[in-house]
């Protein structure tokens, strides 16, 4: 597992963060009522690797923010990102 990334929206906690998967990683999701006590809900996570190209092996290091009004994850792709980074729009229903 690598560093989380934790949002607080008014009465629960948000947390992505990346599992390893065989030699690579994918990016899950979890959520808490007190920040302590956290369930995983990966199912919920859609963002997956690509088919091919520069994500199509690993999806790692997620560094959540909000601007406007949506929700956007910053992430790496293969290599831990050696051919750079990926910018996602989360679904605000969903988180």
């Amino acid at each position: 597992m690598t560093r989380p990334h934790v949002v607080k929206d008014q009465d629960i906690y948000r947390m992505w963060y990346s599992k390893k998967k065989g030699k690579n990683y994918s990016i899950v999701y979890a959520e808490a009522l007190d920040g302590i006590n956290w369930e995983r809900l990966d199912s919920t996570m859609s963002l997956k690797t690509s088919l091919n190209g520069w994500d199509s092996e690993m999806i790692a290091y997620p560094f959540v923010f909000h601007h406007s009004v949506s929700r956007y994850m910053l992430y790496n792709g293969n290599s831990y990102g050696k051919t750079g980074f990926g910018i996602a729009v989360l679904d605000t229903e969903k988180f």
